[in-house]
This record gives C-alpha cells, sequence and structure tokens, in this order.
C-alpha cells in the first residue's frame, strides 16, 4: 500500500485547509497490465476511514495511452552497480537547479549524497543491494524559488521553499514532469538533488526526497529525508509551539519508528531490554505528549546525530529485505 501524498496529509492540518480546497498532483507507477484493468485509489485520513475513491480502468491496448521512454531519454549515467541487477533497489539521483554546464558538478554532488548515505547502517552494510544512477535533468537556472524573498526561478522541477508557509520546507507539486524526465531510467525511488546553499528540503513516502546539497547540513538532511521517502519513518521529533495533529492518540501510527502504545506489536518491543538506550521515550510525530519514540536520540530526530536509532535500522533493513530478498 502507498500513500497518496504525505505531503497533502500534512497539509489537511494546516489552517488553509480549513477554508480552502486543493488538488494535489502524484503519479503510482504500476505495471503494465497484460489485459483491462480497474485501479481504485482510496484516500484515507489518520483515522483510517476513507474520505474519497476513484476508480481508473487501464485498457492495454489505447491508443491514446503515450508511450514514452524509448526516446529522448534524459541522459543518466550510472554511479554504482548493484550485485544483481534483477533483484536489487534502483535510486536515481535527480538534477533540479542545474543549467547544462553545471552537471560535472551535479555528478559529484550526486556522489556526495550517495556516500553520505552508505556512511550509515543498515544501507552501509546492505550497500550491494543498491542499483544508482545519476539523472541530468537541465534547468534554465540555477537554484529554486524562494516565494519568501520574491524570487522565481525556471528550473526543471519548480521547486521552490516555503511549502505550506515553512520557510525551510523545499518540495515540488510537478510530479508528472519528474516522472516524465525519468521515463527510460531505471528507478524506483527518486532522490532531486538542488543546487543550492540555502539549508532546506523535504521527504515525501513513495514519491521523492528533495534536498539542498550545497549547505553545510545537506548531508544530515538528505539521508532524513530519504527515511521519510524510502522507509515512511516519522519525523521524532516535536515542539511546545508547533504542535500538529497528524497522529491521533487513540490510533497506532503506521510508521515503524512511532507508536501511541495502541498496537505496539511488530515495531521495537522485542529490542527493550536487550539493547542500550532502546525503551519508550516521549514525544514525537511532532506532539510532545502521547506519541512515543524508541531513544532519546536518532537521525529522525536531530541532524547532530550521525546514526539510525535500532528501531529505524530495523524497519530500513526489514524494507530493503523485503525489495531484495
Amino acid at each position: 500500500r502507498n500513500s497518496f501524498s504525505t505531503l497533502f496529509q500534512e497539509w489537511q492540518e494546516e489552517p488553509e485547509a480549513l477554508t480552502t480546497e486543493r488538488s494535489f498532483e502524484n503519479v503510482f507507477l504500476v505495471p503494465m497490465p497484460k489485459d483491462t484493468v480497474d485501479i481504485t485509489l482510496d484516500l484515507r485520513n489518520n483515522r483510517r476511514e476513507i474520505t474519497s475513491k476513484l476508480t481508473h480502468q487501464v485498457v492495454p491496448t489505447d491508443i491514446l495511452i503515450r508511450q514514452i521512454g524509448y526516446r529522448d531519454v534524459t541522459p543518466f549515467e550510472t554511479i554504482q552497480q548493484a550485485k544483481d541487477t534483477n533483484n536489487c533497489i534502483h535510486l536515481a539521483y535527480l538534477a533540479e537547479g542545474y543549467r547544462p554546464e553545471e552537471m560535472g558538478t551535479f555528478i559529484q554532488d550526486v556522489k556526495m549524497a550517495m556516500e553520505a548515505l552508505f556512511a550509515h547502517e543498515p544501507f552501509k552494510g546492505m550497500r550491494d543491494r543498491f542499483h544508482i544512477v545519476a539523472v541530468k535533468s537541465p534547468s534554465k537556472d540555477s537554484g529554486a524559488s524562494e516565494p519568501g524573498k520574491g524570487i522565481w526561478k525556471n528550473t526543471a522541477l519548480h521547486s521552490h521553499w516555503d511549502t505550506n508557509y515553512s520557510e525551510r520546507y523545499l518540495t515540488t507539486s510537478n510530479l508528472k514532469d519528474m516522472h516524465d524526465l525519468l521515463a527510460g531510467t531505471p528507478y524506483e525511488h527518486i532522490l532531486v538533488l538542488v543546487n543550492s546553499e540555502r539549508y532546506g528540503g523535504g521527504g515525501i513516502l513513495n514519491s521523492y526526497l528533495l534536498s539542498t546539497i550545497h549547505n553545510k547540513w545537506s548531508k544530515p538532511v538528505v539521508v532524513h529525508e530519504f527515511g521519510h521517502s524510502f522507509a515512511g519513518l516519522a519525523d521524532e521529533y516535536a515542539y511546545e509551539n508547533e504542535e500538529v495533529n497528524m497522529y491521533p492518540l487513540d490510533v497506532e501510527p503506521w510508521e515503524k519508528n512511532i507508536t501511541t502504545k495502541v498496537n505496539f506489536k511488530g515495531k521495537w518491543e522485542e529490542m527493550i531490554g536487550k539493547k542500550p538506550g532502546v525503551g519508550l521515550v516521549e514525544g514525537g510525530g511532532y506532539k510532545m505528549k502521547g506519541v512515543y519514540r524508541a531513544c532519546n536520540d536518532c537521525r529522525m530526530r536531530t541532524n547532530e546525530i550521525p546514526e539510525f536509532c535500532p528501531a529505524c535500522q530495523k524497519a530500513l533493513r526489514d524494507l530493503i529485505n523485503f525489495y531484495t530478498e
């Protein structure tokens, strides 16, 4: 099961959502069917209740299905080849805000971001299960748009800061453009690198991560956001003045690294008492009370912590095994 869009989920908790209707664009990757099929999307709220439903019929012989990815493929380089290319996880790094003459810088940035990821367990010990390409999508301008400063750039994905009016939140809503740029490229998970020195980023589960790469915090931010986009790990921080009601306290979160203790089984309960520092620490998922994390600190909590906590490592390892075994 895929989330429709965790960005949409976050927006639903914003004050703007009380008075404004918006549409959110998303793309789902499905195998091309051999015969006619119905694809149904259920949209659920944070209580797992269906709020909307859409069924779309796909007829493989439909002449209006656009066949792309066979020509005019965005140039890409293979940065790392998996040990078994038939049974691996495909990561695509995508350029945002790099002009054609800056693609040499982009390739170096991809290598830097890749090494930052593989410095962390469990990625370090399972590195040979990842196949990695760098996709050279060109932009007319360098960087990304900064609405708060009145700066608008013409870039491949039209990404911008100030998402949901949060100064550091850097995302794009142009998902169709993103996947069109990747057509013909081996990819499952998308890591967008933004050619900027400003701090910022965002990670959308089963969709993409997007982060600047020339900031002093870029390496930990890329790793943190990949925890969101790849494995659906929740943010483990909370602020008293910024509490967001994404997690009802009488519903167990589906994220593997936080719990409301409603249905804790299958998360990290077997580590308690066996691994040092692992327990039930209150505060997480943007709530100071009622939501618990496994450890005092973690890569999903603060930039200064170099490693994922044991609960996050378990969730990541389980998912890598799910994809590759």
